[in-house]
């Protein structure tokens, strides 16, 4: 049996589908599977076993899919997306069932179980594991204590989503300075606007004498996960990474702004902790501040993410 998946396009939302995914694999053991996607949703799921991993060419995905529909004789087209798109390459495919998620369906639910129901109700069985997973395991044992006795402190300064959703790099700065006696810091980031950012805080650290190993654009999306494995704290924008963070467990302080946390929260994972203002204009859901003040962001001060920290894992330090 082959099965195709058109992958989300986002990391953090292909990170949220994993739990979907792997329970259409334990229902389906002996399939073949197709995962069709972006860049880093395919090479997120690089290691699915019987999988085989195509990027999308988005100027030629329908010359795509007819190749496709010659190679395989698809017999069942999974789409984690609701774009017409993405209906029309299903359609291509003729496969013989052919299923679509509808982002307007259980729109108050988390992402993940968005996309659980969506598959449980489709192909009419119980996921039972609700766990986010990732064929990409961690090289070493969580959380890493280095050669000099430090542990390990994660930053991720961007986010996709856009600039509403990322805290200023000045306040990344101040926090990760709290942690510099005990932690060796690693700045997490991709694409050329979260560089500047990475830049930045690297900066302010170096002029306040400390020393942090920058890696934005310098690492595969499985060096990704499995250097946030290694962090004993991640501390991060609404984001990719912090998804990542929240299938491994990390100790996590996860920073919302514009979004909603009830939907795209770190997913089970006990050791996270939200911290976020409680504004009228929030969530707002949009990609720049509508009011031009970026409040939700600018007024959530590094000493209440440290407080934060503190009610939450002061018993662990």
């Amino acid at each position: 049996m082959k099965i195709f998946i058109h992958l989300p396009t986002w990391l953090g939302d292909a990170v949220m589908a994993s739990a979907a995914l792997y329970g259409i694999k334990k229902y389906f053991k002996d399939a073949e599977f197709i995962l069709y996607g972006s860049f880093v949703s395919t090479q997120l799921f690089k290691n699915f076993s019987h999988s085989k991993t195509i990027i999308e060419d988005r100027k030629k995905r329908y010359k795509q899919a007819l190749k496709l529909r010659k190679e395989f004789k698809i017999d069942l087209a999974i789409s984690f997306r609701s774009s017409l798109s993405s209906k029309i390459i299903l359609n291509i495919l003729r496969a013989k069932k052919r299923y679509f998620f509808n982002k307007r369906k259980f729109k108050e639910e988390h992402q993940v179980l968005k996309y659980l129901y969506f598959i449980e109700n489709a192909l009419n069985f119980k996921i039972h594991s609700k766990e986010l997973q990732l064929p990409i395991k961690g090289r070493f044992t969580h959380p890493l204590t280095l050669k000099n006795g430090k542990k390990i402190l994660g930053i991720n300064p961007g986010a996709t989503f856009g600039s509403a959703k990322r805290w200023d790099a000045s306040y990344f700065a101040e926090v990760a300075k709290e942690f510099s006696k005990s932690h060796e810091i690693l700045i997490f980031g991709a694409g050329h606007g979260e560089q500047i950012l990475c830049d930045e805080i690297e900066k302010l650290l170096k002029n306040s004498n400390i020393k942090a190993k920058n890696l934005c654009n310098k690492t595969s999306i499985q060096i990704l996960c499995q250097n946030i494995a290694l962090c004993d704290l991640f501390i991060t924008n609404d984001s990719g990474p912090m998804h990542i963070a929240a299938a491994y467990k990390i100790k996590t302080i996860a920073i919302f702004g514009p979004t909603k946390f009830t939907q795209t929260s770190p997913w089970k994972n006990p050791n996270a902790k939200l911290v976020h203002l409680n504004l009228d204009c929030m969530p707002c859901m949009q990609k720049i501040c509508p009011l031009k003040h970026h409040k939700c962001m600018k007024d959530l001060k590094p000493e209440l993410v440290l407080k934060n920290f503190h009610q939450k894992f002061s018993s662990t330090i």
